[in-house]
């Protein structure tokens, strides 16, 4: 194996075809989790989740396939976070999509990447009419389905925790097949997400971080769809 080659690719994932503003912006945001739980030390868990998590979605704003190394720890540690919150939809999501999703997604993109602004991205696509109707279809029917369910489990905030937990699915599965709409969707996450979080400092920062991400991923991967 030719170790400085991939070294050389490691450095040009990592490093390249970053903006000055992208790079203040992630930093400033790492250094408020940091912060937060320097103030209160409530989880270590949940610092790792909202730094990892953070890096992950900035990574996905840039259509950076190495997203989804960071995802993967996201993931791991989101679910105890989650656990420890008895919130049983987000323990789910993270065990049946957020895990799954990062092997899967990563050989779904490595077949579908464009040379832009320096650096490999992914390629953008947009949804049609008929995908809108059955993504408004699958968020209404599923959101009703699961909180019966959630309920009959005894979980916690059982409407917010459904409805967030099947937006979650669908957004995920429209940034598995690089539909740009999968922003509008992290948008209304994040929102909601901040509601369900109020009470935990660093899922709240981090969800407020993710809410800005979304607004400017949503802005650089029309430009990639374009592209």
């Amino acid at each position: 194996m030719n170790y400085s080659l991939l070294l050389s690719q490691i450095k040009e994932e990592l490093f390249s075809g970053w903006k000055p503003f992208e790079v203040i912006w992630l930093f400033l945001f790492i250094a408020a989790q940091v912060g937060v739980y320097i103030h209160s030390p409530d989880s270590l868990l949940g610092m790792i989740a909202g730094i990892s998590g953070l890096i992950c979605v900035v990574f996905v704003s840039k259509g950076k396939i190495s997203n989804y190394f960071f995802g993967l720890i996201f993931a791991y540690t989101y679910f105890y976070v989650a656990w420890g919150a008895n919130f049983l939809g987000e323990m789910n999501t993270t065990l049946y999509v957020y895990i799954p999703a990062q092997f899967i997604g990563y050989f779904l993109w490595k077949q579908n990447m464009q040379k832009t602004e320096g650096s490999d991205a992914v390629i953008a696509k947009s949804l049609s009419i008929k995908g809108w109707i059955f993504l408004a279809a699958f968020i209404t029917i599923g959101t009703l389905l699961f909180v019966q369910a959630l309920n009959a489990a005894g979980g916690s905030s059982t409407g917010l925790d459904g409805l967030t937990t099947i937006i979650v699915v669908a957004a995920q599965a429209l940034m598995l097949l690089r539909y740009r709409e999968q922003w509008l969707l992290w948008i209304a996450l994040n929102i909601l997400s901040i509601v369900l979080w109020a009470e935990n400092p660093s899922m709240y920062i981090m969800y407020s971080a993710y809410l800005l991400n979304s607004l400017y991923g949503y802005y650089n991967w029309t430009k990639l769809q374009k592209a």
